[in-house]
């Protein structure tokens, strides 16, 4: 946890002093948001499902350190279609061919302009730049294409915003959490929006979204350090947004002028966990925390009985929307057209609920953050071409 400087002024201590409480209570607590079952039965819409192709992958257990990767949390394909996989422990971007040959490594560990403290997320611009989320640092690290160091954004009230993906050449979207602490209740509230790379004011709030939660329900259905919401976006000017959730379904999108253009609600009822998938989920989180220094689990730990409904968002390269569902063993999308309807459904060929992926229009990527040989793999994936006649 990074430490505010200290300050003479009263004013200031209090706000520093708030500030550190909800950024330890951001960073040790995942939002799971409960709601009524549905109404009627789920039923699949389409009987087939069609299939992810796995092509290749980058990453080796042992040998040459440029493909032994430390932990990668996020993934993007340049418009010439080179990798980039950013490297949370190692603490930089590396650079791979579109083949998965080692290129060069973008940044490195420290806290100078453009240095990573520890890095969440990355976002690629139109024109190269390239934007990371750092909770180390508490702002955004702006590179240019060749990991020169641009600008780092930190003046935000709380914490920069989260869930980053380029909105334009000069703009990224993400969203902001606000919290206010009632006694034993929070209200939260969930603010996507747009954002300037120029300064960072928030130009445009698209939702703001509150809801009510009681402090010993947060502990007790923490399922990790995952972030409430996700964001994702087409590249050409409409950001889609959704709360993680383990009772609602329901993707939004807006253009970049903040009009909302549909919404997607599919009515998947909530679907409980095994007794299997609990310890599983309980031993992750303990792994997790001992990466932080934790010993032990927060007290009141018990993983969520439900599993969250939506898990991940993407692009293709035809302009669908690929949202992915948490509920089965097997990683499984939901593929929406460029007027929010449901068009088909894929499933990815191999089992895991931590696997991660970057559906974006220049390619996609798949990696597990618990994967079962015991280090990570990259894999370059080929997406079905879905038939909507």
């Amino acid at each position: 946890m990074v430490m505010l400087p200290g300050t003479g002024d009263e004013k200031w201590r209090k706000m520093n002093f708030h500030r550190q409480g909800i950024l330890t209570f951001l960073f040790c607590m995942a939002v799971s948001l409960h709601s009524g079952c549905a109404d009627s039965q789920w039923v699949e819409p389409f009987s087939e499902r069609l299939s992810i192709t796995v092509l290749d992958s980058i990453g080796i257990e042992t040998g040459d350190s440029c493909y032994v990767f430390g932990s990668i949390v996020d993934a993007e394909i340049t418009p010439s279609g080179s990798i980039l996989l950013l490297d949370q422990i190692a603490c930089c971007i590396r650079k791979f061919t579109p083949e998965g040959t080692y290129l060069s490594i973008l940044s490195r560990r420290g806290n100078g302009p453009g240095e990573f403290a520890y890095p969440m997320e990355m976002a690629l611009q139109p024109d190269g730049r390239i934007v990371v989320r750092d909770f180390g640092k508490l702002s955004l690290v702006v590179l240019d294409r060749n990991g020169e160091s641009l600008s780092d954004l930190a003046e935000w009230l709380l914490l920069p915003p989260e869930a980053i993906v380029s909105a334009g050449v000069d703009q990224i979207a993400g969203y902001e959490i606000d919290l206010d602490l009632h006694g034993s209740e929070v209200l939260a509230v969930f603010k996507p929006a747009l954002y300037s790379l120029n300064d960072t004011r928030r130009e445009l709030v698209l939702l703001s979204d509150s809801v009510v939660m009681n402090i010993e329900e947060i502990s007790s259905s923490m399922t990790g350090l995952q972030g409430s919401s996700i964001m994702t976006s087409d590249g050409e000017g409409r950001v889609f947004y959704s709360r993680r959730s383990t009772g609602d379904y329901e993707v939004r999108c807006w253009d970049i002028e903040g009009n909302l253009l549909f919404t997607v609600s599919l009515g998947i009822p909530p679907v409980a966990k095994t007794q299997q998938e609990l310890l599983e989920e309980t031993e992750y989180a303990r792994i997790q925390f001992s990466s932080l220094g934790l010993n032990t689990l927060p007290e009141g730990f018990e993983p969520d009985p439900f599993h969250t409904l939506i898990v991940g968002l993407g692009v293709d390269s035809r302009g669908n929307l690929w949202i992915q569902r948490g509920t089965e063993e097997r990683p499984v999308f939901d593929i929406i057209d460029n007027n929010g309807d449901h068009i088909g459904t894929a499933e990815f060929p191999r089992a895991g609920k931590h696997w991660q992926f970057s559906i974006t229009p220049n390619g996609s990527l798949a990696w597990d953050l618990d994967p079962i040989l015991g280090f990570q793999r990259v894999y370059m994936i080929d997406l079905p071409v879905v038939d909507q006649e």
